[in-house]
């Protein structure tokens, strides 16, 4: 088996809360689930769980719940959150876990040149600190990878639980494994 993590990340500053989520793909099912993942989005740019309204949100989960995939969820919370500082924790928790479960290759959505550059440094970091060895990363554009998408989809439904509304995320099951972290 050969498996790749698909990552993105959700937060809200108003309740100090930095979700960063990997969606654990088989490689020998990925092309299948780009197809599923066309068939529930059938716009042509990339998903997006924030630009959804709720009917959308509920459809998208369903959707991505019945794929059966895992999902790890790191959820940073902090008074007066910095995004990249809290992405910095998150990406420490979780490099680690998705290299103990035999991840072998990361896929970040892309941002800013600058952004990956810091994401890049920080994967080198944790090379140094021996929390990984051997986990590779690369960065891709959101139009450009649906399976980028799953992480979107279950990053949200953990962001809507953590604003409240738990409809979305009860629909995984037990496919998402939160992890709670200090993001000061």
């Amino acid at each position: 088996m050969f498996v790749h993590a698909y990552v993105d990340e959700s937060y809200d500053l108003t309740i100090g809360v930095y979700i960063l989520t990997a969606s654990i793909v088989d490689l020998t099912d990925a092309e299948d689930l780009r197809c599923a993942l066309r068939e529930l989005h059938a716009g042509r740019q990339k998903l997006h769980w924030y630009k959804s309204d709720a009917e959308h949100r509920e459809h998208l989960a369903k959707g991505v719940s019945a794929l059966n995939l895992s999902h790890v969820s790191i959820v940073g919370r902090s008074q007066g959150l910095r995004p990249e500082r809290a992405r910095r924790k998150c990406m420490e928790v979780l490099l680690p876990r998705l290299e103990s479960i035999g991840v072998r290759f990361v896929v970040f959505e892309s941002r800013q040149g600058r952004n990956n550059r810091h994401d890049t440094d920080l994967i080198d970091a944790c090379r140094r600190k021996k929390l990984i060895s051997h986990l590779q990363a690369t960065f891709i554009g959101g139009n450009d990878e649906p399976l980028l998408w799953l992480a979107d989809i279950a990053c949200g439904s953990a962001l809507a639980a953590a604003r409240g509304t738990d409809s979305y995320l009860t629909q995984f099951g037990d496919t998402v494994h939160l992890q709670k972290i200090d993001a000061t």
